[in-house]
């Protein structure tokens, strides 16, 4: 199977891209805690997350197995 990529880049002398870029490296694997995020899986960090309201909740469907899914937090 081929994957697709997209690289992120970081500006090393701007502190707080250094800070997110920090964050991100403090997972076992970064692209897969992004890419949760993105499905929601995950809660975008910093931000409040509201449960139980059906209107504002996404449904990500996913028919093809993928090794990469939840983080290891």
């Amino acid at each position: 199977m081929e994957r697709l990529r997209i690289t992120i880049e970081f500006n090393k002398n701007r502190k707080e891209e250094l800070n997110l870029y920090e964050k991100l490296q403090s997972y076992s694997n970064p692209a897969a805690y992004v890419k949760d995020v993105l499905r929601g899986l995950l809660p975008i960090p910093g931000k409040i997350n509201i449960t139980g309201n059906e209107n504002n909740s996404a449904e990500f469907i996913n028919n093809e197995e993928d090794e990469e899914d939840l983080m290891d937090i």
